[in-house]
């Protein structure tokens, strides 16, 4: 008898186990996340920048300097961080760190873009199309279409809108206004999913969305020139919702679906 009902007993556990949830591919990592903040090649207030990570709570972050210390984005760095936020904008890193990058992509780790990230890497199209935009800093070509020289204005009132209400990023937030620098006439690849939008008359109505590469998510906001975006709760709400679901493993699920190269 007692042999039935520990068998029982154990069925009953695995049938419950079995039917629980499991936690779905696109929601935020739970628990404390590890990220490295990219800086380099762009001035930036550094003591209130760093002050905002501080105060995030459930994370710890590393920053560093590209392109100094660019070996460091590699595979194995997915062991250490499980997100990386890109601050820079850094010209160029040698053609190996570009492969060691995109390697490391492959393998997973979460990407955050922020702000002037797009401008980065000018002359390398494959970082493009991993965040999934491009400021020009001068006119250029992109798949056979000409572009004139992005631009940009500071100390503008924007007016945000959210596209897409059932992603996890900006599921139940509202529209907000913020005090931030507009950027217009960027490239924004078809492949992403947007996720807010503004109809400022100085910026491109694309103003956040998401893609991935290879094994690994990618966010991009276009906001956060300065504290006075980063002091506006709607931007540090949204960079820790990116920073978490970006932090899970594997490529977005639906649309904003990008893949690396050869794959």
């Amino acid at each position: 008898m007692k042999r039935l009902i520990c068998c029982a007993m154990s069925l009953a556990l695995v049938a419950a186990a079995a039917a629980r949830p499991s936690r779905a591919a696109d929601a935020p990592a739970p628990g404390k996340i590890r990220v490295l903040v990219t800086v380099g090649g762009h001035g930036y207030e550094e003591q209130p920048f760093d002050a905002m990570f501080k105060a995030m709570p459930n994370i710890t972050f590393t920053k560093v300097e590209l392109p100094k210390q660019a070996g460091l984005l590699k595979p194995g760095l997915e062991k250490d961080y499980d997100v990386i936020v890109m601050y820079d904008m850094v010209g160029a890193i040698s053609p190996q760190q570009q492969e060691a990058f995109v390697d490391l992509l492959k393998k997973g780790i979460g990407v955050v873009s922020l702000h002037h990230n797009m401008g980065a890497h000018q002359g390398w199209d494959e970082f493009h199309r991993i965040i999934g935009g491009k400021f020009c800093t001068k006119d250029c070509t992109i798949d056979g279409k000409p572009y004139k020289t992005s631009t940009w204005d500071h100390d503008q009132d924007l007016n945000v809108t959210v596209a897409d209400p059932k992603h996890p990023i900006t599921r139940d937030l509202k529209d907000f206004a913020i005090h931030d620098e507009t950027y217009k006439g960027y490239w924004v690849s078809p492949k992403v999913r947007v996720l807010l939008k503004t109809d400022h008359p100085k910026n491109s109505p694309e103003i956040a969305w998401v893609t991935s590469f290879g094994n690994s998510k990618v966010f991009y906001l276009m906001l956060g020139h300065d504290s006075q975006a980063w002091k506006n709760p709607n931007f540090t709400e949204l960079l820790s919702r990116g920073m978490r679901w970006a932090a899970t493993k594997g490529p977005a699920k639906g649309p904003g679906r990008g893949k690396a190269k050869g794959k």
